[in-house]
């Protein structure tokens, strides 16, 4: 690529909160790695983590005056991440995220600006995410569902670079687990203000992703994998069916596509889906509560309580879902 000078300037926002040492460092030494792009700045938003930011950067501190670290009191990961966006400088051109447990290949950033300066307001590579045999690429791969690179245009077939044909949003609405936020690169003119949702705890990432991908249809890919999705402090990788975190998990999915069903415009197919979610989640949130209650395990009533508040709907559903439940225990309808 070019000189510095002449590279548009790319900032990358970390979410940080681990009890773990070393994490933090091993995604950032992944970045300032970066192969034939160096015109990047990094903004660590300390969201009052158990091992701080500055001891774990100590030395690249020291070395690399592109890390910045910001530190507030605990927030969640949205609220983190809008913190760092509103401190981007004013220059920056693209705007990258990466999880402070993750960490990107060699080239990441090279291939994905290439891909952007070719006329893209949005770009996402395929990632691997620990504990899971599939590429987040292949995971839904008997709906039909996956990316097949042969459909779509491309860019540049050393890289495996690819312009999507076809409308994404509505793409997106089915498939948007298919973008690891840690694997997505914007154009912040194409969403200058757009911010993650403070109303939910999880979820506000695919929200995110779905605003961004009804902002613009000039959207790029790479299937090969180019993040590693690691396991730090993350409710999704210890929430297993039936137990307290499960209730947390399914509430959070329930206010996620309340707010999917309030913010975006959709079309009635995409409100069927949406709402077919949300009903599924209710179901399951059924399921998992009584599994609670028949086991006498702990949970905390607060996230019941939150989930009416939230979904008025959830408790009116809460008997014919109880219902649906002894069927499909009995062996009857589904």
């Amino acid at each position: 690529m070019s000189e510095t000078s002449d590279l548009p300037l790319v900032t990358v926002v970390i979410p940080y909160f681990q009890r773990q040492s070393g994490i933090l460092k091993k995604c950032v030494e992944s970045i300032v790695s970066q192969e034939n792009y160096s015109n990047f700045n990094v903004i660590v938003v300390d969201d009052a983590s158990p091992v701080s930011a500055d001891s774990e950067l100590a030395d690249i501190l020291a070395r690399d005056s592109r890390i910045r670290v910001i530190r507030q009191d605990n927030a969640g990961p949205g609220a983190a991440r809008n913190r760092g966006l509103d401190n981007i400088p004013a220059d920056t051109t693209y705007v990258a995220f990466i999880d402070s447990d993750d960490w990107w290949e060699k080239d990441f950033l090279c291939c994905a600006i290439e891909a952007l300066e070719q006329g893209h307001d949005l770009y996402f590579a395929n990632s691997s995410r620990m504990g899971f045999s599939e590429t987040r690429f292949d995971w839904q791969a008997k709906d039909g569902l996956n990316l097949d690179e042969k459909s779509h245009l491309c860019l540049d077939e050393t890289r495996k670079l690819y312009r999507f044909k076809g409308d994404f949003f509505d793409y997106a609405i089915v498939r948007s687990n298919i973008i690891s936020t840690s694997a997505l690169v914007y154009r912040l003119s194409c969403q200058p203000q757009l911010r993650f949702s403070t109303r939910l705890f999880n979820g506000q990432d695919r929200l995110f992703k779905l605003m961004l991908a009804q902002a613009t249809n000039k959207v790029a890919f790479c299937p090969r994998v180019m993040v590693q999705e690691e396991t730090g402090v993350n409710i999704f990788d210890s929430a297993k069916w039936g137990t307290a975190k499960s209730l947390v998990l399914l509430s959070n999915y329930i206010k996620l596509a309340k707010c999917i069903l309030q913010e975006l415009r959709l079309t009635p197919t995409q409100q069927a889906h949406v709402k077919s979610q949300l009903q599924d989640s209710r179901f399951s949130m059924v399921a998992s509560l009584m599994h609670l209650l028949k086991s006498g395990d702990p949970f905390d009533w607060k996230v019941i309580s939150g989930t009416i508040k939230a979904d008025p709907a959830f408790l009116f559903c809460f008997v014919p879902n109880l219902f649906r439940l002894l069927m499909r225990r009995n062996g009857g309808a589904k």
